[in-house]
């Protein structure tokens, strides 16, 4: 099958699983139900690779472009010992106000855990969505790197260029491989992401950027 993307076989670098690749590898996933259909078969250029620091834990995150240009965000998932692949796809405010009821959503900043039901699946989220989420992490702390870190973590939670946010999660049921998460910066800024956890053989072939 051709490909949009230029492979280069004389490249020194071999790529034996994600945690590897850089700016500029590719990403070849396979026909896999687990995998919304706009992945599925997708060739997926890396375009910038961060880095998420929590209380227990420290992450890559990919940023992953398609053929048409649309951004999705990738990371791997220890899962005690058991490696899963993380997809995330970032949603506009006014997706998640159809998606979700307004003040339903609100209360993810009260007290008390909850439960969001979903009150429509716009045509472009359908496979990322689920029928209902339970809130599982509440107002943690978090904090953001805009360059790979992981091998050489920052010694501090606020480090020079690390950016502070808080963050609420919610499991998806009764598929419990999509999950809600919402990231609040210190300017105000809000992400919302819908994500889909794999196994990781779901990728089909890594083929790393010849220039790097």
């Amino acid at each position: 099958m051709f490909s949009y993307f230029k492979k280069n076989k004389d490249s020194l670098r071999t790529l034996s699983n994600p945690a590897e690749l850089k700016i500029g590898d590719i990403v070849a996933l396979k026909e896999r139900r687990s995998l919304p259909p706009e992945l599925q078969g997708q060739q997926l250029e890396v375009t910038h690779v961060g880095t998420y620091q929590y209380s227990s834990s420290i992450e890559k995150e990919f940023t992953l472009r398609s053929v048409d240009s649309t951004s999705y965000y990738m990371s791997v998932d220890d899962n005690d010992g058991d490696p899963i692949l993380c997809f995330t796809n970032k949603i506009p405010r006014e997706s998640v106000l159809e998606i979700f009821n307004e003040d339903e959503f609100a209360r993810l900043w009260e007290p008390e855990f909850i439960n969001l039901k979903v009150q429509s699946k716009p045509e472009q989220y359908a496979s990322w969505l689920t029928d209902n989420y339970h809130q599982t992490i509440k107002d943690e702390e978090g904090y953001y790197y805009h360059h790979d870190c992981t091998d050489k973590p920052p010694s501090r939670r606020i480090d020079d260029d690390g950016e502070e946010f808080r963050y609420h999660e919610c499991e998806g049921a009764p598929d419990n491989n999509r999950s809600l998460i919402v990231e609040v910066f210190g300017n105000g800024e809000t992400n919302v992401f819908l994500e889909v956890s794999t196994p990781l053989d779901v990728i089909d072939e890594l083929w790393p950027n010849a220039d790097k």
